[in-house]
């Protein structure tokens, strides 16, 4: 079921766009219909968009791209990025620039806690009422990574915001609990604003455009992530792997666990011809000592301690290593509460006493 998105005056919306024109393209109109309610707007780009070797050879009429030209294309991104929101109504000292690497925020994720922690402060200092950020359920890798880190920092700032989740690559089938209505006249504002962002038209403007025209809609919850485990004991994930995966596809296992604002993070490589291993122990005592990490039959049989209140939270994900044609995700992130679903893979709540290397 839909229900109409509105704003108060009091309300105070943030933005978090991993890269420039996403703010646009998934929030043009949501920004506008906030500013038009009187709300504050903050928009917030992890990135400047500088690692986008096709537009620029394009535009640039070069084959070679270096150092040097990722950071001049970074700040050319980084102006119509300021020329787009203010078509749409954004004051420029309302936009916040972090200059992380383009494609390098799960990256980010695995190194520490920096990224995580720099969130944690903007968000803090800024106290939004609402927060729209991007899906787990978006393709491409830096947009999946964002919302693990937000998601980390919104617990950290112990933030009780309202959480939009928006797609720009792919589909999530839970993003249409809130609908903008439809408005032309912000929606041509919208597309307006979609044409400062002149480096990424030159080259894509029809599918830009039509991404641009799909009615805005948002998914609004409040997860964390968990999901309760056995009293003194923990859970054990079942995760089965496609045949492409336990065949030929390259992939890491990803894990990052949360435990209050400590967090933990694992990569351990899943075997080339996964599916001919009865069973395999991959890791033992990982994340801080609280997981263990088996393949079984072609099955990820992930162990996972709780904590002190016998839940377990965190993300994983299947992480693709092989050369990519395309940066888009095969597999997405997923929450440990996410398994808990009745289509997700099965979740297992075992005493602590019965599982072994915990």
């Amino acid at each position: 079921m839909t229900r109409p998105l509105t704003f108060k005056a009091a309300d105070r919306l943030m933005v978090f766009a991993p890269h420039p024109d996403d703010e646009t393209i998934a929030t043009g109109e949501l920004i506008q219909l906030a500013r038009d309610a009187g709300a504050a707007v903050r928009v917030v780009f992890a990135t400047d968009g500088d690692n986008n070797p096709w537009p620029q050879r394009w535009c640039e009429r070069r084959l070679h791209i270096g150092p040097v030209e990722r950071e001049r294309w970074g700040k050319r991104r980084r102006g119509e990025a300021a020329a787009a929101v203010a078509r749409l109504g954004v004051a420029s000292d309302a936009i916040r620039f972090l200059g992380w690497h383009d494609l390098g925020l799960t990256q980010r994720l695995e190194q520490d806690d920096t990224a995580i922690d720099a969130l944690r402060d903007e968000i803090a200092a800024w106290t939004p009422t609402h927060v729209a950020m991007p899906s787990l359920r978006d393709r491409h890798p830096d947009h999946g990574a964002l919302r693990v880190m937000l998601e980390l920092a919104l617990a950290k700032a112990r933030s009780t915001c309202t959480r939009l989740s928006y797609v720009v690559h792919g589909r999530d089938d839970n993003a249409d609990a809130l609908r903008l209505a439809s408005d032309p006249a912000r929606h041509a504002r919208k597309r307006d604003a979609l044409m400062a962002h002149t480096s990424q038209i030159s080259l894509s403007r029809s599918r830009l455009l039509r991404w641009a025209d799909q009615p805005e809609a948002f998914e609004a919850a409040e997860p964390d992530g968990s999901i309760a485990g056995a009293s003194g004991g923990g859970i054990v994930l079942s995760l089965p792997l496609a045949p492409a995966f336990r065949f030929w596809r390259r992939h890491d296992v990803l894990l990052v666990i949360a435990d209050g604002d400590r967090i933990a993070r694992a990569r351990v490589p899943l075997p080339r011809l996964a599916g001919s291993m009865a069973r395999a122990r991959l890791g033992s005592a990982l994340c801080a000592g609280r997981v263990d990490l088996d393949l079984d039959r072609g099955t990820l049989k992930i162990a996972i301690a709780a904590d002190a209140a016998g839940h377990v939270r965190g993300y994983v994900k299947l992480d693709r290593t092989m050369p990519r044609v395309v940066i888009f995700d095969v597999e997405t992130w997923q929450r440990f509460g996410d398994f808990s679903a009745a289509q997700a893979p099965a979740v297992e709540r075992v005493p602590l006493t019965h599982r072994a290397s915990l």
